[in-house]
């Protein structure tokens, strides 16, 4: 990715200074290693370029390293720096990547939010998540692997017992029992990892026959209604709770779509966060955010989420949306379909419940 950055640094044309470049890439590099989820959250909003609500100490924690021991980063530097960082992050595919992808797909918001990049940050995103979507569904491989075999000269060691020399003796128990604990250890390494594998395909085969019985079913066991009795303005929220309740592995089902539509969502109603969740009945808003759940809420990750927040804070008037509009700088009369904003959210209640 070196190559790319470079291009990317130097068309911002923030320094011609080969020197600090190299400095900034060593910087990304080792920020993009094991960050916290407070980096990730920071990273993307300076990615953004959205508001650092309760995070100002952190995020200039973050800058300062971005900057390591270069000048101060401009405002659009920590930008570009901080978007580079998610994509060496999202690029390794991993757990962290999913961490990543689902903060930066939650912060686009299907396109509410404007994301001024020289690289395609939300398609890396999308390509982490239908990687992992794919992989954490596979059967583990249940093939036989080849055992540790020690290189042990067993003749040598027989005769050095032979001819009786405590010292030869000693050498030859030490080599023995050195070559006892690498196949005993490496025996159990693959173990560990085969039944970390099975624990874990186990938990997304019960995870999609919990999903099938639901959908067959036809009831949403949350809200207590059939699916065809939900109103169609309900649903996108209704459902999505319902999914994200059956889920237990990130990124969620490869086939959420189909589920989505399969459940009664569609993508012919149109509707604005804020008409969605203030539409939405009073009594029901406890089940959509739980209020263990409320700490976790991002205005710029999870803004559906923070609309239902606000409106649970003023008791189901409706005063919560300017501020909101104005703390998460998506429009409030910008509006999606039906099936994109319960996509939008299913994702946004995962983020807060399983990352």
């Amino acid at each position: 990715m070196q190559g790319q950055f470079n291009g990317w640094y130097g068309g911002m044309e923030f320094s011609e200074n080969a020197e600090v470049r190299a400095q900034r890439y060593v910087a990304i590099q080792a920020a993009s290693r094991s960050p916290s989820m407070t980096t990730l959250e920071i990273l993307v909003r300076l990615a953004f370029r959205t508001k650092m609500q309760n995070l100002s100490t952190e995020a200039g924690q973050v800058r300062s390293q971005l900057a390591e021991a270069g000048p101060a980063l401009s405002d659009e530097e920590a930008a570009l720096l901080a978007a580079v960082t998610l994509a060496m992050i999202m690029e390794e595919q991993d757990a962290t990547a999913g961490k990543a992808a689902a903060l930066v797909t939650g912060a686009f918001c299907a396109g509410l939010r404007t994301l001024r990049q020289p690289m395609d940050l939300v398609g890396l995103a999308v390509a982490a998540q239908n990687y992992l979507a794919e992989t954490a569904r596979r059967r583990p491989p249940l093939e036989q692997q080849k055992l540790v075999n020690p290189q042990l000269d067993i003749a040598a060691h027989l005769n050095a017992l032979q001819e009786g020399n405590i010292a030869t003796v000693r050498t030859a128990m030490d080599a023995l029992a050195s070559a006892s604990r690498q196949v005993l250890t490496a025996m159990a390494t693959r173990q560990r990892a085969f039944e970390t594998a099975v624990q874990g395909y186990v938990k997304v085969q019960d995870e999609e026959l919990d999903i099938l019985w639901w959908l067959q079913g036809g009831r949403c066991t949350r809200f207590d209604q059939a699916f065809e009795e939900v109103r169609s303005e309900f649903r996108p929220i209704v459902i999505a709770v319902e999914l994200a309740a059956l889920t237990k592995v990130l990124p969620g089902p490869t086939a959420l779509p189909s589920l989505l539509s399969r459940a009664g969502v569609d993508d012919v109603v149109q509707l604005s966060i804020p008409a969605m969740v203030q539409g939405f009945p009073q009594e029901w808003l406890g089940r959509v955010l739980p209020e263990d759940k409320a700490g976790k809420v991002s205005a710029t990750t999870t803004p559906i989420l923070e609309a239902v927040r606000r409106r649970l804070e003023v008791d189901g008037q409706d005063t919560w949306i300017p501020a909101w509009a104005t703390v998460t700088g998506v429009e409030a009369t910008a509006s999606l379909p039906a099936r994109t904003l319960a996509d939008l959210l299913y994702r946004e209640l995962l983020q807060v419940s399983l990352v």
